[in-house]
């Protein structure tokens, strides 16, 4: 009797459960709702190259690059600049900044290095590190734990910045959506709730021409963030960091390298005597090319004009080079008259002689 009277109870009460989930729902999603009325405090950013903002506060990000670009280095400068004040030409948004930095790939030595860097790089005491940066290594912890992890050094921390080296090694599989869905979705509410930037490491594609982060992990995180930087290291070694892909202001390019006793250093100045060198060597290439070419152009002229005993009306001329030359006769009119000016060809009496084989009657 009473198990009858549990169920029918239970019966009955089952629309009332699903009504007030209902409400609670809605309610929910009221809170959400954007109207006219609502008031958006600014975007808040931790850095900015130039003026413009990246790495807002409440938001996922992403440095992405192939193989050994230079992402690691890029994170270094970013962290000394959050601890410094500016950095190069990145700067500073936050005042005493707490930054939390995890690294899942590196073995214990290797990280400690990222210690050493920010410490070369800011000149800062090493209790002002301590205080302000906060490095983990947790390559020894598997991915099933990771967010978790992530998540209590978060809340215990409060950091306004996270730097995440190694977001692939959070998933079981990077090409599994709904693991790389849910991972991405677990981030943003950190960021919402804890108001800080969590700025994810990813390598790209493999192959040189496809700059897309790898797997569906990638497609999600470059969806969901609102910046994207990019590490691109040169034949020369400097590492170009741009930003491809941003919700509101661009980045402005810059440059790092790193020095010959492996310290990173500002590489704008060097970039840019890199990119004039490039400029002027490619510009001597091409007139070195048309040089070549106006040379062949003269000796056909020559040839023609020794043909007819040394000496040729300028039209005959004319309209022998463009049969022979397969010009227009705009074009081979434009060269004798170079040619004349530069004194390779010269011109009297309306015809054209070769320099060498005339004297002229004055």
């Amino acid at each position: 009797m009473e198990t009858v009277q549990g169920i029918v109870g239970e019966a009955v009460n089952q629309p009332a459960l699903v009504e007030q989930d209902r409400k609670e729902r809605l309610r929910l999603l009221q809170a959400m709702r954007i109207s006219t009325q609502t008031e958006i405090e600014p975007e808040a950013y931790s850095l900015s190259v130039d003026g413009v903002g990246i790495f807002a506060l409440g938001d996922v990000h992403a440095i992405k690059g192939k193989q050994k670009s230079g992402k690691s280095g890029l994170l270094k400068v970013c962290a000394a600049s959050l601890l410094r004040g500016q950095m190069f030409r990145v700067k500073s948004e936050l005042k005493e900044p707490q930054v939390l930095f995890i690294d899942t790939e590196q073995q214990s030595a290797d990280v400690k290095l990222v210690i050493s860097e920010v410490k070369h790089l800011t000149g800062l005491e090493d209790d002002d590190i301590d205080q302000h940066l906060h490095l983990y290594t947790l390559r020894s912890r598997s991915y099933d734990t990771l967010l978790d992890d992530t998540r209590l050094l978060i809340d215990t921390l409060r950091p306004q910045v996270v730097f995440i080296d190694g977001l692939v090694d959070y998933v079981a599989s990077f090409n599994d959506e709904v693991l790389s869905r849910q991972l991405i979705h677990e981030l943003l509410k950190l960021c919402e709730e804890y108001h800080c930037a969590i700025v994810n490491v990813l390598h790209e594609n493999k192959a040189l021409d496809d700059a897309n982060m790898r797997g569906h992990l990638g497609t999600v995180l470059a969806q969901k963030s609102g910046t994207v930087l990019q590490c691109q290291k040169t034949k020369t070694g400097i590492i170009n960091i741009t930003c491809p892909d941003a919700r509101h202001g661009q980045m402005p390019a810059w440059n790092i390298a790193f020095g010959s006793d492996g310290h990173i250093l500002d590489a704008d100045l060097m970039q840019q005597q890199q990119v004039q060198a490039a400029k002027k060597q490619k510009a001597e290439q091409r007139q070195a090319e048309r040089d070549l070419i106006l040379q062949g152009r003269l000796e056909k002229a020559l040839d023609v004009i020794r043909e007819h005993s040394g000496s040729m009306l300028r039209n005959e001329l004319t309209v022998t080079l463009t049969q022979r030359l397969k010009l227009s006769r705009p074009v081979v009119s434009k060269f004798i008259t170079q040619m004349v000016k530069e004194g390779k060809l010269i011109e009297y009496d309306k015809s054209i002689m070769n320099p060498s084989d005339t004297v002229l009657p004055f």
